[in-house]
């Protein structure tokens, strides 16, 4: 099911056009516990922000802007502890940018574009999974912005048979659980005017 999603987007290391500045939409985050001394990243979360910083080594060393607010109760900073994922990994301070209010989709696009207008930047290159780029991307542009898709995280592509695929398995469920909320995703934004 994510293959209906991810086909979209080819599978390429780099952007497939230039961009002002890199935006990064920040996922799960695992807050701190007496056990666990500081937030941590949820694995989608690190690998968008993994794959970003990537981008600023490999490809253009652009402004990085993460976006992420607090997660509910907990004052957890999703974009804080992307941006210190950033700074481990040796991307200058000065470079990442923090959008902390969103906590949807919709809020991450509404909020960076203003940040991004304040600055000047127009072309941004998306940096999500590819199963969610597809929202991400109608979500951006509806708010004026020229997007260079960045996808990361493929699932489903490239796809190769095997018989062992046609056992039940835990990880299918929750790959098709994944890609379900992704589509009705896609719906709601479509009828709410989001996208």
């Amino acid at each position: 099911m994510n293959a209906t999603l991810e086909a979209w987007y080819p599978v390429r290391p780099y952007p497939a056009a230039e961009a002002q500045a890199v935006v990064v939409l920040g996922g799960a985050v695992y807050a701190h516990t007496p056990s666990q001394p500081e937030d941590l990243p949820g694995i989608g979360t690190l690998l968008r922000t993994s794959y970003a910083g990537w981008l600023y080594t490999h490809w253009r060393p652009l402004p990085i802007l993460v976006s992420g607010g607090p997660l509910d109760a907990l004052h957890v900073s999703v974009s804080g502890v992307m941006a210190r994922v950033l700074e481990e990994r040796g991307i200058p301070p000065s470079m990442i940018w923090r959008e902390n209010s969103s906590r949807s989709t919709y809020e991450n696009a509404v909020y960076s574009a203003a940040l991004l207008r304040a600055r000047g930047i127009r072309t941004v290159a998306l940096v999500t999974e590819a199963r969610h780029m597809l929202r991400a991307e109608a979500c951006f542009r509806r708010q004026g912005l020229d997007v260079v898709p960045a996808p990361c995280c493929y699932r489903a592509l490239p796809y190769r048979f095997r018989w062992t695929d046609l056992l039940p398995k835990a990880r299918a469920m929750t790959e098709n659980e994944d890609a379900l909320h992704e589509w009705i995703g896609l719906l709601w934004y479509f009828a709410a005017r989001r996208i």
